[in-house]
């Protein structure tokens, strides 16, 4: 059973940067707390942070989240990534505060591969940051989670003093057909794989993926991946199972 935390409403930040509306969430005692919208995005999230760590990758590179029950209903929490006298800004704000224009407008034009070196073109000439693997390993991890919600809200950097960062992967929520519509339990994983689309750049896992595959650092250990999906639930249609189906397609 989840534990749950009751948290005043003075806590709230109401969250109107997604791609799909808004997403309740709460500022508290140092932490950050998510209430479901679709149901299952805590689940989601608890999971894809579960397979970064079962695959030895740096926990300064990605967000971990745990699910909890919050005001009664399903979410997740995780440590605020930030410290003292440092900032946070999104490839989105970070694109339109210097340019004034979108920047899901502006590469949309834009076949996806030039669109990804102009990203990394635009970070690199404004704030003197590299930010191709940080690239890579969220492709990477999307391509096997199925994140359909990786618009440019959901990459972000990190500002302090003169030594900008890339911040820890976060946001995983809507992967593993969570909030997908079109999903079909009674269809096969390979069925269903394919009304599954990527966000910012290619509308395709794999194109992104690859185009940036000798920058990741990020390698999946899918033995471990699969021996610890085996202990959780793999009879009801949850994430833990579309996820052993995927590997296994």
């Amino acid at each position: 059973m989840l534990s749950n935390i009751e948290i005043d409403s003075r806590y709230l930040v109401t969250d109107t940067g997604t791609s799909d509306g808004t997403q309740i969430k709460y500022y508290f005692e140092g932490k950050w707390y998510k209430v479901d919208r679709y149901g299952g995005e805590g689940e989601a999230e608890a999971l894809a942070s579960k397979v970064m760590e079962l695959s030895d990758f740096d926990s300064k590179n990605y967000v971990h989240y745990d699910e909890v029950m919050i005001n009664g209903e399903r979410g997740c929490v995780s440590e605020d990534f930030l410290k003292p006298g440092e900032s946070f800004i999104t490839l989105y704000r970070l694109h339109s505060n210097i340019t004034g224009q979108d920047p899901a407008a502006v590469t949309s034009k834009m076949d996806y591969d030039d669109a990804i070196d102009y990203i990394v073109s635009f970070v690199k000439n404004n704030i003197g940051l590299d930010i191709r693997e940080y690239l890579a390993n969220t492709m990477m991890l999307d391509s096997l989670i199925l994140n359909e919600d990786r618009h440019f809200n959901n990459y972000g950097l990190i500002l302090s003093g003169d030594k900008p960062r890339t911040a820890p992967i976060f946001d995983n929520g809507k992967s593993l057909f969570v909030g997908n519509p079109r999903y079909d339990s009674t269809k096969t994983m390979a069925e269903n794989r394919k009304i599954a689309f990527a966000k910012a750049f290619s509308g395709n896992f794999t194109l992104n993926k690859n185009y940036l595959k000798d920058y990741c650092t990020l390698n999946f250990d899918k033995d471990k991946i699969r021996d610890y999906l085996r202990t959780c639930d793999l009879q009801t249609d949850s994430v833990y199972s579309r996820l052993y189906k995927l590997i296994a397609v």
